[in-house]
């Protein structure tokens, strides 16, 4: 009776151990990169895909991480952008709205012939992402509306529509 118990036993375990197998820590998901720290770079504006030749928006970006929810800290925006990890990436980060008030303008120095150098964007509404990489980080704020002071060669006054997008690329500094 014993030996039949144990050869049993022995059995189950075994039928048991088959199955377990598929659930082993021997499987290997998505590496996840760490984005707590600076990131330093640049932003490009683009026009859809195209980039209008306005020079880069030099800049420095700190990250902090608590559970799922990141800030991110940028000195050239002026501003820090909140966002949570994505529940099915663990390297890309859905940040939350981009709002600027009217009166909030991002400034960006350019080649174009506008007054100063600078083209002003104010009254901005719109979403991004950021990428984990790594390295570093990239990021993409697309612009759903805002107004420039751009009317010539051709008028940018109203960005409703035009598929406006900020895209950054930064390095991991520590």
């Amino acid at each position: 009776m014993k030996k039949t118990l144990l050869m049993v036993f022995a059995l189950a375990a075994g039928f048991v151990a088959t199955f377990m197998s598929g659930c082993s820590n021997n499987e290997e998901g998505p590496t996840c990169y760490t984005s707590n720290g600076l990131d330093t770079g640049a932003h490009l504006v683009y026009i859809q895909d195209f980039n209008p030749d306005l020079s880069p928006i030099r800049d420095s970006l700190t990250a902090t991480v608590s559970g799922s929810n990141v800030t991110i800290k940028s000195t050239a925006l002026g501003r820090t952008l909140t966002g949570t990890i994505s529940a099915s990436n663990c390297n890309l980060i859905e940040l939350d709205s981009v709002i600027f008030s009217d009166g909030d303008t991002l400034k960006l120095p350019t080649s174009l012939p506008v007054p100063g150098g600078i083209i002003k964007i104010w009254g901005i509404r719109g979403d991004g992402t950021g990428t984990i990489t790594s390295t570093g980080s990239t990021t993409r704020i697309d612009i759903a509306k805002g107004k420039t002071n751009i009317t010539s060669p051709i008028d940018l006054s109203n960005l409703n529509g035009l598929k406006l997008n900020i895209r950054g690329t930064f390095l991991n500094v520590n």
